[in-house]
């Protein structure tokens, strides 16, 4: 009995053994994996940043004053509530400010109170600010907090009465406490972008071309490279610095977020790179040496600080004011801009082989207008002031990367190089500058992250966007996005391998107002025109695009010579990709955005003198 029992159960066992052999693999392939992703990609959406702010700001209206962003207190909404998602005991930090439109005013009562879970409440800090005539009133306050979670920070101003508002001027700093702990604290993250930095123009993407160079222009960030992931084929999405960076700072296409040119605030609606970080407890902070009248949301604090060394010296002195604790910082550089004019000191670094060199700047606006075409020597002495800039705002770089390194802060901290376009430098059109280009001489960029902890350098082929620069940040620091969050995709995947959702999908960009799309899939890229527009560059002359333009990029990188209509499969594909884009991705919530656009008066006039300095607008 017990022998024919045995046998009549054996398939059921067998069966067992083959399920329970099937998880075992099946785990410890899971666990190979695992263990095999480099720590430096595991993440840190674990660590509780010692510093406390309010989420979900981004439906608030701020107002620049100085450098530092005030949440804005009107009729509409004269208070702020936050509520706590965890106990805090710390210090409270809050800023007050008022300012009149006319003189005298009646003062303005600040009241802040503490409101427990069960509805209790005590008054923390109370105060009474008083406009001088046409002037402002500020108050800074600190004060201790212990809290459980659940319980309510309640900010309010009460004026005399309700005529009062048409005349004030009021808001409060993002308010903060900050605790103390001895957890370990998240990594800080520090991106920075170098405009109209081509990415043939670095040493380290020529060698990795094939074509190591003699003479490279870009030292510092070569040496950057041994401990980043260097990706060799990043694009842009507009070869314009405000949609440029606007999609870099909320993942959209410059049809999605309406920023479509230079000096259009597009993009205000909705939550950006900065309001996540700055959720997260990081201090958010901008240095622009161009486009400091973005409207990117989520900064605290936002500074133009005309001229590279200039602005490096300021980051220096705020990241070793803020080496304890958390901080995101945006640094957009000068870079490699026109109109070419690196200091003559590095020139001479350029031409050291040259014994007959003399220092000479070109006015490449004057030869683009001229009915002659430049001479190759013409074209070669440009390209080599260009790379004196290159080398220059590189050399820039290694002071704070220094700095960094001094400071103890360059294991903790997240740091990715990259541009918000390329330039043109003659190759097509005869034109130096890059918008609207939309060849890869302007789409193609550096993107150079390196991750903290990361040791040896990882070397990605596929096609990234700078889209896909704000779920990296949000997937490393926060935790995986949702589908659909995002327009762009996290690289941290492509990073452990997963390569097919990156080989399978198409990269855009766009130039004339989403008119014209360039679709990048694998090796193959297609510009398409469909209302044979004609493109017109920043001069007002001619840039002209056919109704089709397809290019092989592994055999013709410098897309000299037009496939389209030679029978290649993939251009149909990315036809219809190009079609889709420009017909049905252009949302209602970009004009919204651009209504909901809150700057002063100040910041507009400075944005219209500024792009009219630049040549952008007549």
């Amino acid at each position: 009995m017990i022998m024919a029992s045995t046998k009549k159960r054996r398939p059921a066992v067998l069966v067992a053994w083959a399920i329970v052999a099937a998880v075992t693999v099946a785990g410890l392939a899971i666990g190979v994996r695992y263990f095999r992703t480099p720590r430096f990609l595991r993440g840190e959406r674990d660590r509780v940043s010692p510093i406390l702010k309010p989420v979900d700001l981004s439906e608030h209206s701020f107002f620049l004053r100085g450098s530092r962003y005030f949440l804005r207190l009107d009729d509409g909404r004269p208070s702020l509530t936050w509520e706590l998602d965890r106990p805090v005991q710390g210090k409270l930090h809050l800023t007050l400010y008022v300012s009149s439109k006319k003189s005298p005013e009646p003062p303005l009562e600040f009241v802040v109170n503490a409101i427990a879970p069960t509805g209790g409440s005590h008054r923390l800090y109370s105060d009474v600010l008083q406009c001088p005539p046409s002037g402002s009133d500020e108050r800074t306050f600190e004060t201790d907090v212990a809290l459980p979670a659940g319980a309510k920070i309640e900010v309010e101003a009460i004026p005399d009465t309700a005529k009062d508002w048409a005349f004030l001027h009021a808001g409060i700093s993002i308010p903060l406490i900050e605790t103390e702990s001895t957890a370990a604290k998240p990594s800080h993250l520090l991106i920075i972008s170098l405009d109209a930095l081509r990415s043939d123009y670095l040493g380290v993407y020529q060698t990795l071309d094939g074509h190591p160079p003699e003479q490279s222009f870009s030292p510092q960030l070569d040496l950057f490279s041994d401990d980043a992931v260097v990706f060799l084929n990043a694009r842009t999405t507009q070869s314009s610095t405000w949609p440029a960076l606007t999609s870099l700072f909320l993942s959209a296409y410059p049809i999605e977020h309406g920023t479509t040119r230079n000096g259009e605030f597009g993009g205000a609606a909705g939550g950006s790179m900065a309001s996540l970080m700055r959720g997260l407890g990081y201090s958010t902070t901008a240095y622009l040496a161009n486009a400091n009248t973005i409207n990117i949301p989520g900064f605290e604090e936002k500074r133009h600080l005309f001229g590279d060394n200039v602005l490096i010296r300021h980051a220096r002195k705020k990241i070793a004011a803020q080496a304890s604790k958390p901080f995101f910082h945006f640094y957009h550089l000068w870079g490699a801009h026109d109109s070419y004019r690196p200091p003559e000191s590095v020139m001479r670094i350029i031409e050291k082989d040259n014994p007959d060199y003399r220092y000479k700047i070109f006015r490449t606006t004057d030869m683009m207008y001229r009915d002659t075409p430049c001479t190759p020597e013409e074209i070669e002495a440009v390209r080599r002031l260009y790379a004196g800039t290159v080398y220059n705002a590189d050399s820039i770089l290694g002071t704070l990367f220094d700095d960094l390194k001094r400071l103890g802060l360059w294991e903790d901290t997240m740091i990715i190089v990259t541009a918000d376009h390329g330039e043109e430098l003659y190759d097509h059109h005869q034109y130096f500058y890059h918008n609207p280009s939309l060849y890869d001489a302007a789409l193609r960029v550096p993107l150079l992250i390196k991750f903290p902890g990361q040791r040896g350098r990882r070397v990605i082929e596929e096609n990234v966007s700078l889209i896909d620069v704000f779920p990296t940040i949000h997937d490393y620091f926060a935790g995986p996005v949702r589908p659909g969050q995002f327009s762009g995709l996290s690289l941290i995947p492509l990073l452990k391998g997963l390569r097919k959702a990156f080989r399978e999908r198409t990269v855009f960009a766009e130039a004339e107002d989403s008119q014209i799309a360039a679709a990048v899939k694998g090796r193959y890229k297609l510009i398409y025109n469909p209302n044979n527009i004609e493109g017109r560059n920043r001069l007002g002359l001619p840039f002209p695009f056919a109704p089709k333009e397809l290019y092989d990029l592994s055999n013709d990188p410098h897309e000299t010579r037009n496939l389209a209509d030679a029978g290649i499969s993939v251009e149909r594909s990315l036809l219809a990709a190009a079609d889709r884009y420009l017909r049905s991705m252009r949302p209602a919530k970009a004009k919204k955005a651009q209504e909901n656009v809150e700057l002063s008066e100040e910041e507009r006039k400075e944005t219209e003198k500024r792009l009219r300095s630049l040549g952008y607008i007549r």
